[in-house]
């Protein structure tokens, strides 16, 4: 499922074409120096045809090429899934982001360090890598990036952090509702309506390391210091009013 061949085909075609646009510039005239018989005029070559729009229409293959190699990844990534758990929200995740990459990677398709950022967070998710997908989406939207550019991967990061959310939580008995809930606002960008649900599911004590992991690498650097700190009091004060039952 590696799709590494495709981009830098892409970006190949692009530096192809730089160095064809530099074979291609003509040269400066030579000014004959003072007195100095000017040679015999010769008989002028046909002009070149014009190229003045090869740029764009190479620029435009190139990202069009890194957007084909991106196709299908929704259902790539679910296929990815462990144990087939692709519940109707995750498909609809899946959907949106492997949308949401193929149009980022069309833009990023001359600039050969993005694609790769782009590329090894794809793979990571295919290899269910989750939090190294993570951070390197983490770091994609820190790179120096156009203002569209910049919106478009925002939009994957946050349907990444849905969908490794949906994708590792989901299936956790009696929080399926509160996972949904969580991996909905990280969807739409809304971290703050995403604490709640997402300190509940944190101070599960069935939680392992690794999940835990997760979650802080997709949360952190969105949510208010001392978060984890918090769910876990909460925890606790839950575990205490259970204990005045008994």
């Amino acid at each position: 499922m590696k799709i590494s061949p495709a981009f830098q085909l892409a970006v190949s075609f692009l530096l192809s074409f730089a160095l064809a646009a530099c074979s291609e510039s003509p040269a400066e005239p030579v000014t004959p120096a003072a007195g100095t018989p000017s040679p015999a005029p010769t008989t002028a070559a046909p002009a070149a045809p014009a190229t003045g729009d090869k740029p764009a229409s190479l620029l435009a293959d190139a990202q069009q090429m890194a957007t084909d190699a991106l196709s299908g990844l929704g259902q790539k990534l679910l296929a990815s899934t462990p144990g087939g758990n692709a519940d109707e929200l995750l498909k609809k995740i899946s959907t949106d982001l492997g949308e949401q990459v193929a149009a980022l990677g069309g833009t990023l398709a001359s600039d050969a360090p993005l694609t790769e950022k782009l590329q090894t967070a794809v793979e990571a998710l295919l290899e269910n890598k989750d939090i190294a997908a993570i951070e390197s989406l983490d770091k994609l939207t820190a790179a120096k990036l156009t203002p569209e550019q910049t919106q478009l991967a925002k939009q994957v990061y946050d349907a990444g952090a849905a969908f490794v959310t949906q994708r590792n939580f989901a299936a956790i008995e009696g929080l399926h509702s509160d996972v949904a809930q969580l991996a909905n606002a990280v969807w739409k960008g809304q971290y703050t309506e995403a604490l709640p649900p997402l300190q509940k599911l944190y101070s599960q004590s069935t939680l392992t390391p690794q999940q835990k992991d997760l979650l802080g690498a997709t949360f952190d650097r969105f949510m208010p210091a001392g978060w984890k700190e918090s769910a876990g009091k909460l925890q606790q004060g839950l575990d205490a009013l259970k204990g005045f039952g008994k």
